[in-house]
């Protein structure tokens, strides 16, 4: 199935930090933009937490918070529900997960109800199952297994394959830059903690994509790294192959060898960032999110990676939280989503093209966004 034929088509959440009430429809590509504080990255987090809800880490996503009176909007004395929906549409017709958690002893979450939906193509009847209530951890995947039925396996299928990458950490200490198990390559990590290990099992692989992968990648940083002749993932003990970690070497253009902590925090991000997007086709997520991608990055390098969020866009949908005013100017009216925040609560509006067509004749996005017209500043 392309694509195209594929999608995430809405995103519904209720009582979730800055997200009282909020709707998002996204396209292949949409960038949210708007001031720090407006909710760019809750919902973002939100996307991350229902993921790991289908991995049955709820509470460990609670806990890691701050609790549940950390996640809901203005704690539970006001908010008691959470509610959030995800709508799916396919060639085959569209499906849905929905979930209600509720504020519970010990400052946890409850599931009030699990549900998921399905409508066939062509008709107006939705069917509806409930996968049960008073759950402290989804069941969904139980829901899902052999016996399980098709809608159930189908939302599994796509929250599977909903990522969200976190690349903000390039301390000394940060995961991009330890060394990582070199079997820990089944899917790159979304903080990037087994950069090393994955890019090498592309560089090593004999499969034509992964191949394909490697070539993409290395030839981006080289664009924006000019300095670095090549990578070299390599095993720390190769006397030991098989129980070696793998560490971020590179070359440079005087044939000097260097680790991962001689990379500047911008060109690191900048590898984390075209792995995420130039990973082979089949290992690409349905949906990935990406936090502040601008960080650390020369202007030159933006362009570079607006054109790979276009070209890896026809394979996944792609959402972008900014608060860059220059990487707009890369992208369409109709792909923006302006985050603002008012008494509290998070509001999203999609740019209108036709609103803004006599401005845009004059100015840019980010001009037109420096000037207040776009709304989403501070």
């Amino acid at each position: 199935m392309s694509a195209e034929n594929k999608a995430i088509t809405r995103i519904h959440v209720e009582g979730y930090r800055s997200l009282q009430n909020v709707d998002l429809e996204p396209g292949r590509v949409t960038v949210l933009i708007g001031a720090n504080g407006a909710g760019k990255s809750n919902l973002l987090s939100l996307l991350r937490m229902v993921a790991l809800m289908r991995t049955q880490s709820l509470r460990r996503y609670v806990g890691e918070a701050g609790g549940a009176s950390a996640l809901l909007h203005y704690g539970p004395k006001l908010t008691r529900e959470l509610n959030i929906r995800l709508e799916f549409e396919q060639k085959t017709g569209a499906n849905a997960y929905v979930a209600r958690l509720g504020y519970a002893a010990g400052d946890t979450l409850l599931f009030l109800d699990e549900t998921v939906e399905h409508r066939r193509a062509g008709s107006d009847v939705t069917k509806l199952t409930s996968l049960g209530a008073g759950h402290k951890e989804s069941i969904l995947e139980e829901a899902a297994g052999e016996q399980g039925g098709p809608t159930a396996k189908t939302v599994r299928w796509w929250l599977s394959k909903t990522n969200f990458f976190h690349f903000h950490d390039t301390s000394f200490a940060a995961p991009l830059r330890q060394n990582s198990r070199q079997e820990d390559v089944r899917f790159l990590r979304s903080d990037g903690s087994n950069l090393a290990a994955y890019l090498r099992s592309l560089e090593i692989s004999e499969e034509p994509a992964k191949q394909a992968a490697w070539r993409r990648i290395s030839q981006l940083v080289r664009r924006v790294a000019p300095f670095i002749k090549s990578l070299q993932p390599t095993l720390v003990d190769p006397a030991h192959p098989d129980t070696s970690s793998v560490r971020l070497d590179w070359v440079d253009e005087r044939d000097q060898l260097f680790g991962p902590h001689h990379l500047s925090d911008g060109t690191l991000r900048c590898i984390a960032l075209f792995t995420a997007l130039g990973q082979p086709v089949e290992s690409l997520p349905a949906f990935l999110s990406i936090d502040e991608p601008e960080l650390g990055l020369h202007p030159a390098a933006l362009g570079i990676l607006a054109s790979l969020v276009r070209s890896t866009s026809t394979h996944a949908q792609i959402l972008l939280a900014t608060q860059s005013p220059a990487l707009l100017d890369l992208f369409e009216p109709q792909e923006v989503v302006v985050t603002e925040r008012a008494q509290g609560a998070t509001t999203f509006r999609r740019l209108d093209p036709e609103r803004l067509k006599g401005w845009l004749e004059d100015y840019s996005l980010s001009e037109l966004y420096e000037k207040n017209v776009l709304g989403g500043r501070p």
